[in-house]
């Protein structure tokens, strides 16, 4: 679908009934935003590419907004197509898109050992193979697409620490991917697909500021639908107010229970407080839930007690 001349959104239906997105932004230079899982490129990239008389030769850069495997899978497929492109991703992020074993020990799975909660040990194949990356980004670089035509490079952090996104402020609009969440992430029907999933609760924050304040009509994200004008507004506003009642669902249910709440626990009251979080998908409420206990024991309002196993955190 084009969004504005030169610029496509590449659709299809991730497999837990997600949509998932790419982006093109086609100019003198043909600039991919994410590759989907590794059979993205094969199934929908290249077609669509090849609909608009564009050969894969043509890309010239990937960037990998960030590490999780249904935004990096295709990069190794890319690479095949198109040797001299170059991929690209947040610098903080470059080891796990590089490598999938790595995604899934330190992202998915870092809470395993000491809480029980994570993904296990296989390694789906929609992560694709290992793939360098070329290029780091940090945020504030300008990438021309075209004579007059160039993308400014964003850090949002919170959902990872390199999370990147791009904005064009001759049109008003921003390729967000996963850097805010809403109150959830729905499937293509409209009904919930998966919990928020954001790690760090003051980054994502931040984040949140930093997107309202710039001049933005249209909005492009990795799997919500397309938002505009005020659309924008409401979302950001619902991120910011589930932030919110997850921090005082976590305070109420700590004040129940004078022996401490486990991990596992607090996301039971999480999975509570937000019941259109399917069941099936809990294990992804883990990432927020731990977010917000880091915080708020770095704010002094909660202590965690490791002596015990898994650990217990209580109302201080």
């Amino acid at each position: 679908m084009q969004l504005y001349p030169g610029a496509y959104q590449i659709s299809s239906l991730y497999k837990d009934g997600r949509l998932l997105f790419q982006y093109l932004l086609a100019g003198a230079r043909v600039l991919l935003v994410d590759s989907g899982v590794a059979e993205t490129p094969g199934k929908y990239i290249f077609p669509y590419m090849d609909k608009l008389g564009l050969a894969p030769e043509r890309i010239t850069m990937v960037i990998t907004t960030h590490p999780d495997l249904d935004h990096q899978g295709g990069n190794s497929t890319i690479r095949e197509k198109a040797p001299a492109s170059l991929l690209a991703c947040g610098e903080a992020d470059r080891p796990l898109v590089e490598g999938p074993r790595r995604l899934f020990r330190e992202r998915y799975n870092f809470l395993r050992k000491e809480h029980g909660e994570g993904f296990g040990d296989e390694i789906s194949p929609d992560a694709g193979s290992s793939c360098r990356v070329d290029i780091g980004f940090r945020g504030g670089e300008r990438i021309a697409i075209d004579n007059g035509w160039e993308v400014e490079v964003l850090h949002v952090p919170g959902h990872s620490h390199g999370h990147l996104a791009l904005y064009d402020a001759a049109h008003k609009s921003a390729f967000i991917s996963d850097a805010i969440h809403g109150r959830g992430c729905p499937k293509a029907d409209g009904s919930m697909g998966i919990p928020v999933t954001y790690f760090y609760i003051d980054l994502y924050l931040s984040t949140l500021t930093h997107l309202e304040n710039l001049q933005l009509e249209h909005l492009y994200s990795g799997h919500w639908p397309d938002m505009h004008g005020e659309e924008i507004r409401d979302f950001f506003s619902d991120s910011r107010k589930t932030v919110e009642i997850l921090d005082r669902k976590i305070l109420y249910a700590l004040t129940q229970v004078r022996a401490g709440l486990t991990l596992s626990e607090l996301m039971d009251a999480a999975m509570e407080e937000f019941p259109d979080w399917p069941a099936s998908t809990r294990v992804l409420s883990s990432f927020p839930v731990n977010g917000q206990l880091d915080r708020l024991e770095a704010r002094g309002q909660v202590c965690v007690d490791r002596q015990t196993s898994p650990p217990r955190w209580k109302k201080d």
